[in-house]
């Protein structure tokens, strides 16, 4: 399965790794707990229809908060959005003259999760434990985050075992191997902005103190069972040249991809639209 990574600006280092929007910063992933704790205390109304804390980070996420989940889509056109800047909210920072990326991501069918997943929710887990808590190397040190799933999912407590191959692993062995590694999951569409621009995300796991993972999405670590991003591999860049950006911005209008569709909030709808009309004034 292939997806887009959206990506624009002269930040997008060319190689293939990236890390996950709370990785950027020491002080969010170290303080990831607070964050989470923020965004809910002052805004709890806007997470009223989320059923699970999968669906929570998930809005969070493409509110900008910083989290373990980052956007992909399986829509090349809203990928060429992106690229061509129109994933930033403030207009006068859209047409800079940088050129524009697209990733195209593989991801193989056991490393795609449904977002009802054990790990997909414990990741989404995460904002609920303090770093100090978290130590997947050690045999206990994911009892806390376990505790904090099994108050939303009681069954996630029970010791039962996976068969693979010749193996049997216990639960609680499973999440601590799997906790730091890289998924990709396929979420609800329980918002606009999701739906529109045919969500995906990868869901970032952790080590020890919640340190980043530092992935690769390598080809070359794409079949290595120890790598954090095992089954994910960065396949191919499409880059658009930045002096061509506004060009096919109008472009995509004729697709059915208008500005005002990458963030269909009303204040955003009613911005586009009129900031439009002032540009189409200037060129008459």
């Amino acid at each position: 399965m292939n997806f887009k990574r959206k990506d624009e600006g002269t930040d997008l280092p060319l190689g293939t790794d990236f890390p996950s929007f709370i990785d950027r910063d020491k002080a969010w992933w170290q303080n990831e707990r607070d964050l989470y704790q923020e965004a809910l205390r002052l805004n709890v109304i806007s997470f009223e229809e989320d059923k699970t804390m999968v669906e929570r980070i998930a809005r969070m996420q493409h509110y900008q908060l910083p989290t373990r989940f980052c956007d992909m889509t399986s829509n090349i056109l809203a990928a060429a959005q992106f690229a061509c800047g129109l994933g930033e909210i403030c207009r006068d920072k859209r047409d800079n003259g940088h050129d524009g990326y697209i990733r195209i991501m593989k991801v193989k069918k056991d490393r795609m999760k449904s977002f009802t997943s054990d790990i997909i929710t414990a990741i989404a887990h995460l904002p609920l434990v303090k770093c100090g808590n978290i130590n997947p190397s050690r045999e206990d040190g994911l009892d806390y985050l376990r505790y904090e799933v099994t108050n939303s999912r009681p069954g996630f407590s029970l010791t039962v075992s996976e068969s693979t191959g010749d193996n049997l692993r216990s639960a609680k062995e499973q999440l601590r191997e799997e906790i730091q590694h890289v998924w990709a999951f396929k979420p609800v569409w329980n918002t606009r902005r999701i739906r529109n621009q045919s969500g995906v995300f990868l869901a970032f796991g952790c080590r020890d103190g919640k340190e980043p993972l530092n992935p690769t999405f390598s080809p070359s670590d794409y079949d290595n069972p120890t790598a954090p991003s095992c089954g994910i591999a960065q396949v191919d860049v499409i880059q658009i040249d930045g002096q061509f950006k506004k060009q096919i911005v109008e472009e995509l209008r004729y697709f059915g991809m208008p500005a005002e569709s990458v963030y269909p909030d009303l204040s955003n709808v009613c911005t586009e639209i009129s900031e439009r009309l002032k540009e189409q004034a200037k060129e008459k």
